[in-house]
């Protein structure tokens, strides 16, 4: 009787670790679509929040040269708030978006926001003014330009 019972014990044991052993890979395999829908929602997250900015210039086109045609920051004090007033704006979308690139693991590989922030360095000097005034307020972008220096020359 008592070997009826360790068999059924036994068996038991076994059911129970192949259960957990389904479970886990179950949760495994939800977790990774998890992550993957987490991935796909902030990359529309941050590409509605690039597309809110350009908003701005396609309303006001004189906008863009300052943003992606390298223009000075503008010595008219109305225009120069605006444009000082947007590079705010997109450091705080740029920095969204490297910051959840870096923070999901479904998004690694994924350098669209990292080429973006380098582009922009290079073609908006009042973003550069903005960010380098106050490190501390975009803290990913400060640090992804100084890990990748512009090129001299």
């Amino acid at each position: 009787m008592n070997e009826i019972f360790g068999l059924i014990a036994s068996f038991g044991v076994v059911a129970s670790l192949l259960m957990s052993t389904w479970q886990g890979r179950e949760l495994a395999r939800q977790t990774a679509i998890n992550n993957g829908i987490a991935g796909a929602t902030h990359i529309y997250n941050g590409l509605e929040r690039i597309q809110h900015f350009e908003g701005f210039i396609i309303s006001e086109p004189w906008l863009h040269a300052h943003f992606y045609g390298g223009a000075a920051i503008p010595a008219d004090e109305d225009q120069r708030v605006r444009v000082l007033a947007l590079a705010r704006i997109l450091a705080d979308v740029v920095t969204y978006g490297l910051m959840i690139t870096s923070l999901n693991p479904q998004m690694r590989g994924y350098d669209g926001w990292k080429n973006f922030a380098l582009v922009v360095r290079s073609t908006s000097p009042a973003l550069v003014q903005v960010v380098h005034e106050h490190p501390e307020w975009w803290p990913s972008l400060m640090a992804h330009w100084t890990a990748n220096p512009e090129p001299v020359g």
